[in-house]
């Protein structure tokens, strides 16, 4: 595993552990992939299509003025859950620029698209403090058999926004098992078989997994955040469906690298 620790300390050095990292067995030219290919400190250049590409662009930080250090610095501290804060200080960028660098790293994380099926629980939980006017309402859902997550942000916990989730992340049909809010009473109406259990009753057996979530997102939050704002909500909903749903890509920074590279 990389850490900060072994990082090599120069800036050539870190592009040519991350060229040996991409190019394992040799550097080859996107398009065709040729082997005669010449390699420079700003571009590669394919001999044989006569066409260069920019290693900074394939791994999405073209144009940037980030080193290949700072790079992977910010990659290894973010795969780290580190702090904004602890990554400013790791890197030598200043807070804004990590803040827009972590929201772009982010956004090219997968996106969950695809209705879950079969036996799955769902409830709502609140991020932030309403003291603060910073509460915000996120729904979930899980898959007991896979244990996928999908996550989203509601308006409210009324029936309609319970049921518009549903139908974008559940298969109608699915066994679903909530708690006794009112919100849920109403989904054998519009297609779903249901399985209550009252919390209020100290029955919490069938919704364990999706408990679960929460305690982990809470703590994801507080870790990941130096404070909760909610226009990074998104960003970290989608990170943390990513962890729980992809953890192969997250094993070391050159496969999250690998993984979140835009064609060339």
């Amino acid at each position: 595993m990389y850490t900060l620790l072994n990082l090599p300390p120069d800036d050539q050095e870190c592009f040519e552990l991350t060229l040996r990292q991409l190019y394992p067995e040799g550097v080859r030219c996107p398009w065709k992939l040729h082997e005669a290919v010449t390699v420079t400190a700003t571009y590669l250049w394919c001999k044989c299509c006569r066409r260069k590409w920019s290693l900074k662009m394939q791994l999405g930080f073209g144009y940037s003025k980030l080193s290949w250090r700072q790079i992977l610095a910010l990659v290894i501290c973010w795969l780290g859950k580190q702090s904004p804060g602890d990554i400013m200080v790791s890197t030598g960028l200043s807070y804004t620029t990590t803040l827009r660098w972590l929201e772009r790293l982010r956004s090219r994380l997968p996106m969950e698209q695809d209705s879950l099926a079969g036996l799955l629980e769902t409830d709502q939980s609140y991020l932030g403090r309403q003291k603060y006017h910073n509460q915000h309402i996120v729904m979930g859902l899980v898959d007991r058999q896979t244990n996928q997550v999908r996550l989203a942000e509601i308006p409210d916990c009324e029936q309609d926004s319970v049921e518009g989730f549903l139908d974008r992340y559940a298969v109608v049909g699915g066994l679903i098992f909530a708690d006794a809010h009112g919100s849920h009473l109403g989904l054998r109406e519009v297609g779903y078989d249901l399985d209550i259990c009252n919390h209020s009753l100290g029955h919490f057996g069938p919704t364990n997994r999706i408990e679960n979530v929460w305690s982990c997102l809470d703590r994801f939050t507080r870790r990941t955040r130096d404070r909760f704002m909610h226009q990074f909500l998104p960003g970290l909903l989608q990170e943390f469906q990513a962890r729980r749903n992809h953890p192969e890509i997250f094993a070391d920074p050159f496969t999250l690298l690998k993984s979140m590279a835009v064609p060339v």
